[in-house]
């Protein structure tokens, strides 16, 4: 009896994967290799390729219903003047258009920004903010742990709350691990809003929903909308070197200016996504408020032309992806990349082919030890494909390497959330900086080569007579790529 029911259920699996695969092919606008990789499993498989798809093949489908205010621009344009930092905008105006145009977000000039490269100085001095914030405080990681270092933002947050700021967090249901009830009712009582981006239905089983797939991979706290917290660090004890990993190397900035206003727009978008009910007037006259206050204050600030580009599969394009190939294909003289995770997809891999071929520096940093064994290998197999055109390849080796930067020319960069493959490219929801500006430009490269100083570069005449079990784990973990 039992027999004749797992016959049974393997038919209907086997019918629901051939509509499943008719779905991929007629109905889905995927990439042709990623369409192809979907049908596969779900032909050549019965349960396991049903269950794959439902948890990480679906499309993820959001009715915009904040429409207007995505596309809301609460900022004017205050600096006017022939300036020259305002001329170096204009030599890239198709890729500020195209941003503009695809997720509403202006270039902004009133910045006073400063980079970090270690999470200890980072952290203290967002800790030294949030001490002093008067209004708000908005947080949105994917990973914010309640372990040592964790909680003691945490209770930071609550004094804060206590003294009447209004605190709100977006925390990832699976980059983020589970909170104590403990904890999450201590927060509640302070008044803090918690809220988990696409949570597990199960308990103690992180992929427990079918939107598996779409993750929140931002890292932003936005204090009084005024000053910003960004870059690639998470919240944990990791972050401070305190991990398995050892040192962690990352990029993070703090913005004080018009973009951290922009970046709170960002902020209540997401939002919407994990709380009912948002008031987006009363949002609305809150970041105007903030704006006019730049405004009076302009003498205070400098002039850094930055503009947010954010990305994810509430948008109808890819424009995280879309602006490195921009940037890529813009480049007449170098392209510097830093990145943990180096799987781009087929446009990117061809953009930088044709960059390389026609005489551009291509330098690219990676980690010496991978966090995750298949992206390590997916890694080393787009490497040596580059490494054999002639481009530099280096692995950092004063520990972890999180870093997330793309510099082109010594005078456009792009740092911020997202990773050099395939899942922040396609599936998660990211948030970048492009920066405009020669001298911000300049102090990020020169934050690149301190990193090469610490690290081994690859030679290719070695890495081609690596063994075959080597090149079989690369063609693997290749092919499985656009899932991974």
């Amino acid at each position: 009896m039992l027999q004749q029911v797992f016959h049974l259920l393997g038919d209907y699996i086997f019918v629901a994967n051939i509509f499943l695969a008719s779905v991929v092919l007629f109905f889905e606008r995927k990439r042709p290799v990623y369409t192809l990789f979907w049908i596969t499993i779900l032909l050549l498989t019965s349960y396991f390729g049903f269950i794959a798809y439902l948890f990480f093949g679906m499309k993820f489908y959001k009715k915009r219903n904040t429409e207007k205010f995505y596309t809301r621009n609460f900022l004017r344009q205050i600096y006017k003047e022939n300036h020259y930092k305002v001329q170096l905008v204009e030599k890239r105006t198709k890729l500020v258009s195209y941003i503009v145009k695809s997720v509403g977000n202006k270039v902004t000039y009133l910045n006073n920004v400063y980079f970090f490269k270690e999470g200890n100085s980072f952290f203290q001095r967002m800790i030294e903010d949030i001490r002093n914030a008067k209004e708000t405080i908005n947080m949105e990681y994917y990973i914010f742990s309640d372990d040592e270092f964790g909680s003691g933002i945490y209770d930071e947050l609550i004094l804060k709350a206590q003294e009447g700021v209004k605190i709100k967090i977006i925390i990832d249901g699976i980059g983020t691990k589970i909170l104590k009830r403990k904890r999450i009712k201590q927060l509640e009582k302070a008044g803090i809003k918690v809220k988990t981006f696409f949570p597990s239905h199960f308990p103690f089983f992180r992929f427990g929903n079918l939107r598996a797939n779409y993750r929140d991979h931002r890292k932003m706290c936005i204090i009084d909308s005024l000053i910003l917290y960004t870059g690639g660090f998470n919240i944990g004890n990791e972050y401070i070197g305190k991990g398995k990993l050892g040192n962690w190397r990352d990029t993070g900035a703090r913005i004080n200016g018009e973009i951290a206003v922009d970046a709170d727009r960002e902020f209540y978008i997401s939002w919407n996504f994990v709380h009912k009910g948002v008031n987006l007037r009363d949002i609305d006259k809150q970041l105007r408020s903030k704006v006019n206050n730049i405004e009076e204050r302009k003498e205070k600030f400098h002039i850094n032309a930055m503009q947010i580009v954010s990305s994810g599969p509430n948008y109808q394009t890819r424009t995280i992806r879309d602006c490195f190939m921009n940037l890529i294909m813009s480049a007449k003289r170098s392209i510097y990349i830093e990145t943990p995770y180096f799987v781009p997809d087929d446009l990117l891999l061809d953009c930088l082919r044709i960059a390389i071929m026609s005489g551009v520096e291509v330098k690219i940093i990676v980690p010496y030890i991978g966090d995750h064994p298949f992206v390590y290998w997916a890694n080393q197999g787009f490497i040596v494909e580059l490494l054999e055109m002639g481009a530099e390849v280096y692995r950092y080796t004063d520990g972890f390497f999180h870093s997330k930067l793309i510099i082109i020319d010594n005078e456009v960069a792009s740092f911020g959330s997202a990773n050099f493959d395939y899942r922040s490219l396609y599936q998660n929801f990211e948030i970048n900086f492009n920066v405009y500006d020669l001298e911000l430009v300049g102090h990020l490269r020169q934050i690149f080569f301190e990193d090469i100083s610490k690290s081994v570069s690859l030679d290719y005449k070695v890495m081609k007579e690596r063994n075959v079990s080597e090149k079989i784990k690369e063609s693997i973990c290749r092919l499985i790529s656009p899932v991974i």
